[in-house]
């Protein structure tokens, strides 16, 4: 199947440095991407739950000036499910949703809740579920006004959520879908990454292909890496040392790991509008180019691809 546009993810910090920043989005163009999904967080323009203005807005005229198009991925640890922390968890959302809506970011992409620290035992986990659905459903109507779409993350099955030490349902698609679909807002969907996904498969033992077929239809956005499908159930070696290893979320170039990409993307139909986010390791960006190129052969032509053929 062919996505709307295949685009890459911001490869470094830059909180202090607009120059950075601006050469990063020159060499994204250089590689062929058709956006680039943002970190607010890594730009350093969310202070206490709020856009900082004195920050933002020499980042958002550069933005505007460097004739890109762009996704967000709001900060890592926005956890909709933590009762204890709702209103903060809500407002670091709210100002990426706002940060996207300033830039013309169609996509904001968080991950789903509750693998960040240990369930809080004063809240069943029926209740966090659905603390997660009404944060989503507010959530979505401001996105909705603002031309935005979020799309909720699936994660990997890092060491602590393998031991139980925390839990997270979107390890399993499916189990995301389902959540999403009782959320039963437009303007929430899902973004499927499909390396997590594969980790996942091997760990807990689902099928790849199903499991990613059956969020399907809800996919508005795809993260798309590769890896070698090997997670670490040992808690050695470090994380530093892990692609030695060949273990975790390597964020390799499509590819270069042993995930099935092209079964899955041959056999599973995805929504037309859905766009498709490579995200590299920074170690493996300099491959950028080719990895934007493996990405395109893997998912097929962009519409506008098509019609310059």
């Amino acid at each position: 199947m062919a996505f709307r546009t295949v685009g890459i993810n911001q490869p470094w910090r830059r909180p202090d440095s607009l120059f950075g920043l601006a050469e990063d989005l020159a060499s994204s163009k250089r590689a062929g991407a058709d956006f680039v999904e943002l970190m607010p967080h890594d730009l350093g323009v969310i202070l206490g739950g709020e856009l900082d203005s004195s920050r933002l807005l020499p980042v958002q005229e550069l933005l505007l000036e460097a004739n890109l198009a762009y996704t967000v991925h709001a900060p890592l640890e926005v956890n909709l499910m933590d009762l204890a922390s709702r209103d903060v968890q809500r407002d670091v959302l709210d100002a990426s949703l706002r940060f996207a809506g300033g830039i013309g970011a169609q996509i904001v992409v968080c991950h789903a809740g509750q693998r960040i620290a240990s369930r809080d035992a004063r809240y069943s986990f029926k209740e966090q579920l659905a603390a997660e659905r009404r944060a989503l459903r507010e959530a979505g109507e401001t996105a909705g006004k603002l031309g935005v779409t979020i799309a909720v993350e699936n994660y990997y099955p890092e060491l602590p959520v393998v031991r139980g030490a925390v839990y997270d349902y979107s390890v399993w698609p499916s189990e995301l879908a389902e959540q999403i679909c009782a959320v039963d807002n437009p303007s929430v969907g899902i973004c499927l990454d499909v390396g997590h996904a594969a980790l996942a498969s091997g760990v807990f033992g689902f099928d790849y292909v199903e499991e990613c077929a059956a969020a399907a239809p809800l996919v508005r956005h795809v993260h798309l890496h590769d890896n070698l499908m090997k997670t670490n159930l040992l808690g050695e070696p470090p994380v530093s040392e892990h692609p030695v290893y060949g273990l975790g979320d390597l964020h390799l170039p499509p590819g270069m790991g042993t995930v099935p990409l092209e079964d899955l993307f041959r056999r599973v139909d995805f929504p037309e509008s859905t766009s498709c986010c490579v995200e590299l390791s920074p170690d493996f960006y300099s491959l950028a180019p080719q990895a934007l190129r493996s990405a395109r052969g893997i998912v097929g032509p962009t519409p506008r691809e098509r019609i310059a053929s």
